[in-house]
């Protein structure tokens, strides 16, 4: 068949060529979503192996969030990550049939500090609103987002309601569009606040996209930190290949 996955080469260390073939066999879908997974013992047996070197290969699944455990039933496969591209998490969530949602925690105008206030065009004695929202998919908690807008530019934004599209906001009341993103994207591990947010456990892993959101004409619109749950999240990148060939 010509879309058959070739069993990765048997190399040192065994754990890692086991997880690797474990992990073609999830994304090519002959492990099912909330399916059980092979035990050590059948993982041991049918592949030639240790159970120490069977038990690291889930430990590694369990820890890059293809697989989860469950402390009575056993080791089940997780849901495939969903996909993000850098911009709108409603319109990745609603392309991907995912029901987004919004919890609003936190929602002020404040002073802000030197950096903010040059890189949104505040000016001086100026403020911002600092929103934190929570991102849900059908329900599930997916990222948390820490907005700042200019409050010169958005006056009246806190007024609205902030549970749906903030950049569709801006677009309808301000006749404001986002065009264009910079964004850094970072690993780190979630503190006790965040993780508590997201329903997973405090140092669980995390990506956390940092973003400039600019204008047609070049302006910034808003600065944001989303922390998104490294299980559930993946990001896809485009972009044009410069300098030498590999």
């Amino acid at each position: 068949m010509a879309n058959a996955r070739r069993t990765p080469e048997r190399t040192s260390p065994l754990y890692l060529w086991l997880a690797a073939l474990l992990r073609d066999q999830i994304e090519a879908g002959h492990l099912s979503a909330h399916g059980p997974v092979p035990s050590e013992r059948v993982l041991s047996e049918r592949y030639e192996v240790s159970r120490m070197t069977a038990r690291h290969a889930l430990e590694t699944l369990t820890l890059e969030g293809y697989l989860y455990r469950h402390p009575r039933r056993g080791t089940f496969v997780a849901e495939p990550r969903l996909r993000f591209s850098v911009g709108s998490f409603t319109r990745n969530m609603t392309a991907a049939d995912r029901a987004p949602g919004t919890e609003v925690l936190s929602a002020a105008t404040v002073d802000p500090d030197p950096v903010a206030a040059e890189l949104l065009g505040v000016p001086v004695g100026g403020r911002v609103h600092v929103l934190q929202r929570l991102r849900t998919a059908k329900g599930e908690p997916i990222a948390l987002e820490n907005i700042q807008l200019s409050a010169a530019r958005f006056p009246d934004l806190l007024e609205h309601d902030l549970a749906g599209s903030l950049w569709a906001l801006l677009r309808s009341r301000y006749d404001v569009d986002p065009a264009k993103a910079d964004a850094r994207v970072v690993a780190v591990t979630l503190d006790h606040f965040e993780a508590e947010a997201l329903g997973v456990r405090a140092g669980s892993p995390a990506i956390v996209l940092t973003r400039t959101v600019f204008d047609a004409e070049g302006g910034v619109v808003e600065l944001a930190r989303d922390v998104y749950r490294g299980d559930r999240t993946e990001f896809e990148v485009s972009a044009p290949v410069e300098g030498v060939q590999p």
